[in-house]
């Protein structure tokens, strides 16, 4: 036998256990590719597929359902949402004036809505600083088609829907009836019958309200009219945006931010406030007057002059026309005052804001639904059924019957929380119904739209900055804000407007205005160069 170099047969020993080794290694590495591959998201079954379809959203209870169409959570419009999207939706009514409180309760005993939605994006920025709702990037990247494709046609809506660089909140673009919100109507006939023009300064403003209150201009020969009426809200509001000094609104005041109700133009409005009551030119009953039901009963009735409210003033107008069929309500544009002449509040260019509940079981089917919405659900819920409702004249929808529509589709709208829709002043006649009744309001509000738009309000910003720190001082200072106020406004001489406003700075540097202050500038210095 020949002799077996032992030095080979290691080499050879070696390289056979080095390659097994490889070999090995490489059958591990192929299992856990096979095994990461097995479980990525674009392999592993979706989470949300086999969940049943359901999604819960809040709603505005305006208290506009009879009791024949049902309840807001039950009745022909839900049962169409029901059948036509294939999401068993449920509705969750929250009291429109008490909206943000209501859910507010409801997200803190873990029984809100899956959607949950407001017309103030401040609301939504505080419930992300709550931890209440979630980034909603990856859920409409993934599940999305219309609203994706709407927003990548819309991309100047986005930063709207962006906080902290990432979504949370869809939201369609404001039809031009919807960016309008405040209005101020005066009763022309009233003007004429004093010999009047309509004011268009503050102090005309006082002249032609002491003149309805002292002048008899209904005619009946009793003392019993009211100069100018309006809920305790609006009133004020209206004055604050006449004076560039909206208390929840930032200024940028010679390149510094400063918060609306510190300004001296925000004394300057409850200055007004207080002179209007002393003068006996407001309804003494405002303070209580919420929801401004009283302020439509004056005015419904013939007993007011001035209302200061929204712009619109449909139902109010019609009821005014049936009480007092002379009487000529027209709309009246802001007035000037001692800090020049300001458009009233208008919306930002998005309309309603929805977030995703952080607690929301499925997603998926949460954006089905806004597909649905989005791409067929939104114009029914809006004007009603084709034929049944309104009939299409060139792509207006035309109501055929005023009062039907009223009953039956006026409180359906909320419904539809995402909408594609284009609007401009004119179609208000061609969409209202054709008798001579409807044609006069659809004229009156036409004309109100243009007056609503055609003072630019004043937004420094195109929307605010949000900071915990700054959404507890808002929340805290909203109700000491109105007690001031209304201390101010109903105490006597010993309380003027200066002591107010220094009340109210003495509370903002209380709760933490300086640090507000400082995080809304340094917002402001990272963000300008995206505004608009």
């Amino acid at each position: 036998m020949k002799r077996i170099n032992k030095k080979w047969v290691l080499s050879t020993l070696s390289l056979m256990m080095a390659t097994a080794v490889v070999l090995a290694g490489c059958s591990q590495e192929t299992a856990k590719t096979q095994e990461s591959n097995s479980s990525s998201p674009a392999n592993k079954a979706d989470p949300y597929e086999a969940l049943p379809k359901k999604v819960s959203i809040s709603m505005f209870d305006r208290g506009q359902v009879s009791s024949d169409e049902g309840t807001y959570e039950n009745n022909r419009w839900v049962k169409f949402i029901k059948e036509q999207s294939g999401i068993d939706v449920s509705i969750v009514p929250v009291p429109r004036n008490q909206a943000q409180d209501k859910l507010n309760v409801l997200v803190a005993s873990q029984q809100a809505p899956d959607l949950i939605w407001e017309y103030d994006r401040t609301y939504i920025g505080k419930l992300i600083t709550q931890g209440a709702v979630q980034p909603i990037d990856e859920y409409i990247e993934k599940y999305s088609t219309s609203y994706k494709k709407y927003l990548q046609e819309n991309p100047h809506l986005k930063p709207y829907l962006t906080f902290d660089g990432k979504m949370y909140a869809v939201a369609t673009e404001r039809a031009l009836d919807t960016v309008a919100n405040h209005g101020i109507w005066i009763r022309q006939d009233w003007l004429d019958k004093l010999n009047l023009k309509a004011p268009t300064t503050m102090e005309e403003l006082i002249e032609v309200a002491q003149a309805f209150k002292n002048k008899d201009p209904d005619g009946n020969g009793k003392s019993d009219t009211t100069p100018i009426v309006g809920s305790y809200s609006y009133t004020f509001e209206i004055l604050s945006a006449m004076n560039a000094a909206v208390n929840n609104q930032w200024y940028v005041e010679d390149g510094k931010m400063k918060y609306g109700a510190t300004l001296d133009r925000f004394g300057d409005a409850i200055a007004l406030e207080k002179q209007f009551y002393e003068l006996g030119l407001v309804d003494k009953e405002f303070l209580t007057d919420k929801n401004s039901q009283r302020a439509q009963q004056l005015w419904a009735t013939g007993k007011a002059g001035i209302y200061m409210g929204q712009w619109g003033m449909e139902s109010s107008n019609k009821d005014l026309l049936k009480n007092v069929p002379d009487a000529k309500p027209i709309a009246l544009e802001p007035v000037a005052t001692k800090n020049g002449k300001n458009g009233l509040y208008q919306e930002t260019p998005t309309f309603i804001y929805v977030a995703f509940n952080k607690e929301m079981k499925n997603p998926r089917a949460a954006v089905e639904y806004l597909d649905w919405i989005i791409e067929k659900g939104w114009k029914t819920l809006r004007y009603g059924q084709e034929g049944i409702h309104y009939k299409d004249v060139n792509g207006v929808p035309q109501t055929i019957d005023a009062e039907k529509n009223k009953k039956e589709v006026l409180y359906a709208g909320e419904y539809a929380v995402l909408r594609k829709e284009t609007f401009k002043a004119s179609d208000l006649l061609v969409s209202a119904a054709q008798d001579p009744a409807s044609q006069l309001i659809a004229s009156l509000r036409a004309n109100a739209l243009e007056v609503a738009m055609k003072n630019k309000f004043r937004r420094d910003t195109p929307y605010q900055p949000n900071f915990n720190e700054i959404n507890e001082i808002q929340a805290s200072l909203r109700t000491f804000l109105e007690e001031t106020r209304a201390k101010a406004t109903t105490q006597g001489a010993n309380f003027t407007a200066k002591w107010a406003l220094g009340e109210i700075r003495k509370e903002w540097q209380r709760l933490g205005g300086d640090k507000a202050e400082q995080l809304a500038q340094e917002w402001y210095e990272k963000n300008k160069a995206n505004f608009k």
